[in-house]
Order: C-alpha cells, then structure tokens, then sequence
C-alpha cells in the first residue's frame, strides 16, 4: 500500500491533533523524494521550514518561512541581476532593471513553483488549507524564495545559481529572450500613451475557463481584450495589436 501524501498527512492531523502526526508530518518523505529528484544536500529539518507557512507556525509553534522568504529573494535577484548584466550587455541599467522586475515578480515566481510541485509540499494552518491558500500565487512565491534560501546557506551560489537557471529553463523556456520581447511591446504602449495621455495602460484579467479574459484599458476606455492561457503573453500581445493596428 502507498505511503499517505504529505497533505494527506496534514489533514489527519487536523483532525486528530496527535503529536506523533506532527512529527511524522514534518520528517514526511515527500520532503526527502524531491531532495533525491533534484540532487540537492540539505538538512530535512532546515529544508522543511522553507515550507510552512505563518499560518501553521501560530496553531503548531513551529519555525516558519517567513526569514528564509527574505533572504531567498535577495539570492533570486542577485542570480537574475548577474545573468541579465552577461546576456545583455548593450541594454541599459534602466531597461535591465526593469526586465528583472518582470522575471521575478509573484506570478513568474509561482509558475515556478507550481512546476516543481511546491504546491503537494506546503503546510499551512488548517483554516487556509481549507481555502487550498498552498496553492495561491503568493505564497508559491514565498516558499520557492525560502526553499532557494536553504539550498543556497548549505549548497553556495554556484550551485544555487545552476539549479535555479536550470529550473528556470525547464518550466518557462525562451524565458529571457521572450521575458524582453514582452518588455518591449508593453514599454513601447507605455511610452506612447505617456506621451499622447499623460497616463499608462490599465490591464485587468479575470479567470476564466482555464485562463484569462484580458482587457486593455486607456484613459478609462476599453481598447482590446482577448482570452490567454498567461496573463503575461496576454498582456504583451494586446499591447502589440494596439501599436501594430494603430488602435490609439
């Protein structure tokens, strides 16, 4: 018979708030599967609390992520920040930092993490695992920040940076090249407007049949929408039929 899934493990504790669940919870050997796939040395107890969640900590009195989610984006952007200053070494400070920004927020962090099945490994309270909050872009954000923080205090930037460039072309491929190509449709529809309004386009995107409808609005007038599997390609590709069909 198959061992129980960690969340498995985390609902019966829930319901029978027995000691030996937490422990048994916490040394759980889904942690020690993705160690194994991933070819990372780290210490389980240390690796487990880039995972829980605040949430968690307060019912259970146990460490949280929240330190390690610091200094693991510092890692995320010191790691992007040197590999943009190598691939692009004609582009401006200006245009590189905001190319960073792009690469990096919480929606690019989590498709990351939904792609490493971070998601089956986060703990959380038991009100929020309820609300599946394990699986909300914000914190799949935090916990691969905080996961990256231990594998780089045991394992140094080398090997960090490997593995996050390594992951980073294995769930979002073409990443730095279309992350530019993104950048510049959108930064073109900003500058125009800029000059022509005196204000930026307005995007919105609502959830819908396993994507998103996605408008572009101008001084208050909506100018373009479509349905996008990516929030970010739906974005840049109304930016670009804006420009490209002279909507404005």
């Amino acid at each position: 018979m198959s061992r129980p899934r960690l969340h498995e493990s985390l609902s019966a504790l829930f319901e029978h708030k027995n000691p030996d669940n937490l422990m048994s919870l916490l040394k759980h050997e889904d942690f020690d599967d993705f160690l194994r796939l991933h070819g990372i040395s780290e210490e389980k107890a240390e690796f487990v609390q880039a995972f829980i969640h605040k949430s968690f900590s307060h019912e259970y009195d146990v460490a949280h992520q929240e330190q390690l989610e610091f200094l693991g984006d510092a890692v995320v952007q010191f790691i992007l920040t040197e590999e943009l200053y190598h691939r692009f070494p004609q582009e401006s400070e200006g245009r590189l930092s905001k190319l960073r920004s792009s690469m990096v927020n919480e929606s690019s962090l989590a498709i990351l993490a939904r792609g490493l099945r971070l998601n089956d490994l986060i703990i959380v309270g038991k009100g929020e695992f309820r609300k599946n909050l394990f699986d909300q872009d914000t914190v799949l954000a935090d916990t691969f920040e905080a996961m990256l923080a231990v594998i780089y205090r045991k394992n140094g930037l080398d090997f960090t940076r490997n593995l996050f460039l390594k992951w980073l072309d294995a769930y979002r491929p073409g990443v730095f090249e279309n992350d530019l190509a993104n950048f510049d449709w959108k930064s073109k529809l900003q500058e125009k407007t800029l000059a022509q309004f005196k204000s930026l386009p307005k995007y919105t995107a609502f959830e819908k049949d396993q994507g998103f409808l996605i408008e572009l609005w101008i001084e208050g007038k909506k100018i373009t929408e479509g349905f996008f599997l990516s929030k970010r390609a739906g974005e840049k590709e109304l930016a670009e039929t804006v420009l490209k069909n002279a909507l404005i």
